[in-house]
């Protein structure tokens, strides 16, 4: 299980990735893994420095790992992405009726339904650490969508928890889920790793099926 030695929280942030890479170039950085998590980002990223629109009510944070303290290489971090997507993905579909199809847009952002719930940006700001960036739709309301995202939305339909639920849900509970099935799979990496990859691939979205 992965032990957060260090943990903050923000009720308005730019974003918790770049705030966690800054608190790294500290001439005394966080005592690692660091999580640190945020009620609202105004300068979300998704890959390729897209924009990510989160409203009130998401899961949005970010943890800081040590590539040696998880037995890990960088040639692993392909195999890493993959995990942390699966992670994500059991995390959300053990939360869901089996009825909603739950896959993997690779190498790890999640959908249901066809409807994106779920990003991931893993960013390597030194040769020892990762940034695991963690973005989930939980409470968050679609119609809450400020305009200016509407039209690219209208094309990447997007869905949430509580879209789908109906209910509110716990997001700390959700963040322990997602710690826990993340040190699961960041273990298989040395012991599984073509496992991993197989698994990516049966939850790929178009593969995945009821």
């Amino acid at each position: 299980m992965i032990t957060i030695r260090t943990i903050e929280y923000y009720d308005c942030i730019s974003s918790t990735n770049d705030h966690l890479k800054e608190l790294l170039k500290l001439s005394i950085p966080p005592k690692l893994p660091c999580l640190i998590v945020a009620r609202r980002q105004t300068a979300g990223r998704g890959r390729g420095n897209k924009e990510w629109w989160s409203g009130e009510g998401a899961l949005l944070m970010s943890l800081g790992l040590e590539l040696a303290a998880l037995s890990l290489k960088r040639t692993d971090l392909s195999l890493f992405s993959l995990a942390a997507g699966l992670a994500a993905l059991k995390t959300i579909r053990n939360r869901l009726p089996k009825k909603n199809i739950t896959g993997l847009h690779l190498p790890n952002d999640v959908y249901v339904d066809g409807k994106k719930i779920a990003g991931i940006l893993i960013e390597s700001p030194t040769p020892q650490h990762l940034v695991l960036g963690v973005g989930i739709n939980v409470n968050n309301r679609l119609n809450d969508i400020p305009p200016e995202f509407r039209t690219e939305f209208q094309n990447k339909p997007i869905t949430s928890f509580i879209e789908i639920l109906n209910e509110i849900t716990d997001i700390s509970g959700l963040i322990i889920d997602f710690l826990v099935m993340l040190s699961g799979e960041i273990n298989r990496i040395t012991v599984e790793p073509l496992e991993i990859v197989r698994e990516a691939e049966k939850y790929a979205v178009g593969n995945v099926v009821r």
